[in-house]
């Protein structure tokens, strides 16, 4: 069959339109799907980057407030007697040594026990049974000597809530002879040192042998000139009454309590 002009104009269009139809869903549709799914990729990735920024941003602090705990953390624990100049009976008396030495105790028995764990609560100041609280209320009308109460208190209601630290414990004991003056001197030495190292238990014996002299010594008298009677052992709470230059045999129990320090982290390789 013969085809005009007219018809072969029109043959060229349907063809032009057939090839360009036929290459779009041959082509151009899955490309065009393909690039759908790159773009909802490229949404879940940017998302992605987007999440691993923040998480980045937040390291900087974070790796501070960890360094910040670490450093608050010894600067507690480093009241605490060191572990490894204690760790041993050899260390340990020798720790110890000095305190006896510079206030001229001689040690003539010694007990040193070894570590273990235990529970250290903390110290607060006890003002003991609240007496006349009822009266009180009666009286509190604006509430002033309950705030007055609750504000001594506060201290030890918030010590006595908090839960007990484990410590590693070590005792140390000593059975020695020095003077009263002496003796003071070396518990105000424990006492002022910068370590935890706590006096449980303090006696003593008048030495009457290193106190017997040829010479009459003077009665120590009260305020009314009535003369004391002066028992041959006592505690701490009486000791005072005797001549600091009077010598004593005395036993000491302390414990020394450490912890393990809190080592910086590697923080640099934080993932």
């Amino acid at each position: 069959m013969k085809l005009n002009y007219r018809d072969k104009v029109i043959l060229g269009v349907v063809l032009a339109i057939a090839i360009l139809l036929g290459g779009y869903f041959a082509l151009i549709k899955p490309k065009n799907e393909e690039i759908k799914s790159n773009n909802k990729t490229l949404e879940a990735l940017e998302k992605t980057e987007r999440e691993y920024k923040q998480k980045i941003a937040q390291i900087e602090p974070l790796k501070e407030e960890i360094g910040t705990i670490v450093d608050d953390t010894n600067k507690i624990t480093k009241h605490f007697v060191p572990i490894e100049d204690v760790k041993g009976t050899v260390k340990l008396d020798r720790y110890m040594q000095h305190f006896a030495q510079e206030n001229n105790i001689r040690v003539t028995d010694l007990v040193l026990g070894d570590m273990s764990e235990e529970s250290l609560s903390y110290y607060y100041i006890d003002m003991g049974s609240d007496v006349g609280s009822g009266l009180r209320e009666f009286a509190d009308i604006n509430g002033s000597y309950q705030k007055n109460i609750d504000d001594v208190n506060a201290e030890k209601t918030q010590l006595s809530e908090r839960e007990a630290g484990g410590v590693i414990k070590t005792q140390y004991g000593i059975t020695a002879k020095g003077t009263v003056e002496d003796l003071w001197n070396f518990m105000t030495a424990i006492e002022e040192q910068d370590k935890t190292i706590i006096i449980n238990s303090v006696s003593w014996t008048l030495d009457d042998k290193e106190n017997s002299t040829d010479e009459e010594k003077e009665p120590i008298t009260d305020a009314d000139g009535n003369v004391v009677e002066l028992p041959s052992t006592a505690d701490t709470e009486n000791l005072f009454i005797y001549n600091k230059e009077s010598e004593i045999e005395m036993q000491l129990v302390l414990s020394l309590y450490s912890v393990y320090d809190l080592p910086q982290p590697d923080v640099e390789n934080i993932e």
